[in-house]
C-alpha cells in the first residue's frame, strides 16, 4: 500500500510542478502581449488628441471645451506612456512582476482574452518555466505536511507507551523461610 501511496505522491508531484512549469512559463509571453497591446493603446490615444486637436472628430467641441478635452487625453497618454517605459525599463526577467505591480487592469484584461499561449524558449521564460515546476512542487509538498505531521503524533504516542517504566523484576523460585532462631526454648 505504501508503494501506491508513493507512485501516487510521485504522480501529483509530477503533475503540479508540470503544470506550474507551463503556467509560469506563459509570463513572459503574457507581458509581451500586455505591451503589444499597451503600445495600440498608445498609438490610438496619440491618433486622437491629434484629430481631436485639429477638429477632425467632435467638430462641435469650442475652443475651450476642445483644449480640456485634448488635455485629459494627453494626461491619459502620458499615464500610458510612463506604464509602457516602466515595463521596458524593467529587466526581461523582472518584466512580469513589474507588470503585476503597475499594470493597467482594463488593459491586461484585454490582454488576457486575446492571448495564445506558446512554448516559449528565451531566457526568462525558461527560468520561470523552471520557477513554476520549483513552486508548484513545493505547494504540492506543502499539502502533505497535515498528513505527515499526524503521522509524526501517532508515532510519538506509539513510542511513549512502549517506554513506560517496566513493572520491577519478581525474584522467581521459592522464597526462604526465615532460619528459627535457635536459642528458643
Amino acid at each position: 500500500m505504501k508503494w501506491l501511496a508513493r507512485r501516487l505522491d510521485h504522480l501529483g508531484s509530477a503533475t503540479a510542478g508540470g503544470a506550474g512549469g507551463l503556467g509560469f512559463s506563459q509570463a513572459p509571453a503574457f507581458t509581451h502581449a500586455y505591451l503589444q497591446r499597451l503600445g495600440g493603446h498608445i498609438d490610438e490615444a496619440r491618433r486622437t488628441i491629434d484629430k481631436l486637436a485639429t477638429g477632425d472628430i467632435l467638430p462641435w467641441l469650442g475652443g475651450e471645451s476642445r483644449e480640456q478635452a485634448v488635455a485629459e487625453l494627453s494626461l491619459r497618454l502620458s499615464e500610458l506612456e510612463r506604464f509602457q517605459q516602466v515595463l521596458l525599463d524593467s529587466p526581461a526577467l523582472l518584466r512580469p512582476l513589474t507588470l503585476m505591480r503597475h499594470a493597467d487592469w482594463s488593459i491586461a484584461r484585454g490582454a488576457a482574452e486575446a492571448f495564445v499561449p506558446a512554448i516559449p524558449v528565451d531566457p526568462a521564460s525558461i527560468v520561470w518555466t523552471l520557477t513554476g515546476v520549483i513552486l508548484a512542487a513545493l505547494a504540492w509538498d506543502a499539502t502533505k505536511i497535515p498528513f505527515w505531521a499526524a503521522g509524526k503524533m501517532r508515532a510519538r504516542r506509539a513510542a511513549a507507551t512502549s517506554q513506560q517504566s517496566p513493572k520491577p523484576r519478581q525474584k522467581s523460585g521459592k522464597r526462604r523461610q526465615p532460619a528459627e532462631d535457635s536459642s528458643a526454648p
